[in-house]
């Protein structure tokens, strides 16, 4: 895993500009992000189900996406201890964050393509988007056993 700090680092920092932008503009200044980020959660469900999606042109899905992606992002972090990593693909640089799973074992989960990924069938659903991003981590016991 190739992981350059300050490429890291600048990811990391525009990552909590954007989510905190998300915070203030629907007004949940009262959501500790860093104790418990899933108390954003109905807000940030109510603000996507309420979106006029037909009407949204380039800026609007790639600002949606960057916000999802930086909430994905933060619950995986403070809940999960997830740390950001790199790695190269044929896109380019992927950001994307390492955690160790139930198994023991280290799992990556890129939030922005989890957030990509979920936008194939509209309308978004935040709450598909985290339980997609914790079965990808091995975070969550196995409901089938």
């Amino acid at each position: 895993m190739g992981t350059d700090p300050v490429d890291v680092e600048t990811w990391e920092r525009q990552r909590r500009q954007a989510l905190d932008a998300l915070v203030q503009t629907l007004a949940a200044t009262d959501v500790d992000m860093d104790t418990d980020p899933l108390d954003f959660l109905p807000v940030l469900d109510r603000f996507v189900a309420g979106q006029d999606f037909a009407g949204f042109d380039q800026d609007d899905w790639l600002w949606l996406h960057t916000a999802l992606g930086a909430y994905l992002a933060q619950v995986l972090i403070v809940r999960h201890h997830a740390r950001w990593d790199t790695a190269t693909d044929e896109r380019g640089v992927d950001y994307r964050l390492v955690m160790t799973g139930l198994d023991g074992h280290e799992h990556a989960v890129s939030p922005m393509d989890i957030v990509y990924d979920d936008f194939q069938h509209l309308p978004p659903v935040v709450l598909r988007m985290l339980a997609t991003a914790e079965r990808t981590a091995h975070v969550l016991p196995d409901p089938h056993g």
